[in-house]
């Protein structure tokens, strides 16, 4: 399998975004906590959880990159891919994105440890003998990954196959998984996902597969695209005391 990447222009431009969520982040924790030496320790553990869970997450993606290595040369992979969402100012990165002649598949690889259920999206994970509910949805994510690469590469190439876009999320290292009636394949571990891969029909031609490549490397954000600012909210209506009664102004 051959492995292309985006331009560094773009991927900056991705960076930037996460690194203004960390900023806003930091500038909560100061508002809540001000100066103290506790809002410097928060600020020092948030940071230490994102260090940790990236990297955690780097080495899952990684093994799981060599292993995808075993496809054919006519298959090509993104790592870290970034496509854009309905927004037109807006990313979001999938871990591998993977184009050959069964189609297209948007990898979701999250190295969790311990046991996890899920039912139609929602999901949770074991803690001692309770079950705790995961806010982010790994398969919603993935739905949403499904829906957005669809969005846009069927606006940029015309007469693709219907259904070639494939969004499963894989759990390489977890102990235990009960998954029913989610949007999106879930597996444990890469064999399964393998035997998924494999077992898809034929749908793309060599032009297609190099054409989807393309528009996935050259990508780019228009110069002056902005996000559309939201809505000025409708002043509440102010009530005011007159001595014998109340009334709206």
């Amino acid at each position: 399998m051959k492995t292309l990447k985006q331009s560094p222009t773009l991927k900056a431009t991705f960076q930037k975004k996460i690194d203004d969520k960390k900023t806003a982040k930091h500038q909560e924790i100061h508002e809540i906590l001000g100066d103290s030496g506790l809002s410097k320790l928060s600020s020092l553990m948030y940071e230490f959880r994102q260090a940790k869970n990236q990297l955690k997450g780097n080495i899952g993606e990684w093994s799981i990159s060599l292993i995808l290595q075993h496809f054919p040369d006519t298959w090509i992979m993104f790592n870290n891919a970034l496509i854009p969402t309905n927004n037109s100012s807006s990313l979001t990165e999938i871990d591998h994105l993977i184009i050959g002649s069964k189609g297209v598949f948007l990898l979701e690889v999250k190295t969790w440890k311990g046991s996890f259920s899920a039912y139609k999206d929602k999901w949770k994970r074991r803690e001692n003998n309770n079950w705790v509910e995961i806010p982010n949805s790994p398969t919603s994510q993935s739905i949403y990954h499904q829906q957005m690469f669809n969005h846009w590469i069927t606006s940029v190439i015309p007469n693709l196959p219907n259904n070639f876009i494939f969004a499963p999320v894989v759990f390489p290292i977890a102990k235990w998984l009960g998954v029913n009636n989610c949007s999106v394949p879930v597996f444990q571990g890469v064999s399964t996902l393998l035997e998924m891969i494999a077992n898809c029909p034929e749908c793309l031609t060599p032009e297609q597969v190099q054409l989807i490549a393309k528009n996935v490397e050259n990508l780019t954000l228009a110069e002056n695209s902005t996000t559309i600012p939201k809505p000025i909210p409708k002043p509440k209506l102010i009530k005011r005391q007159n001595p014998n009664t109340f009334h709206k102004e």
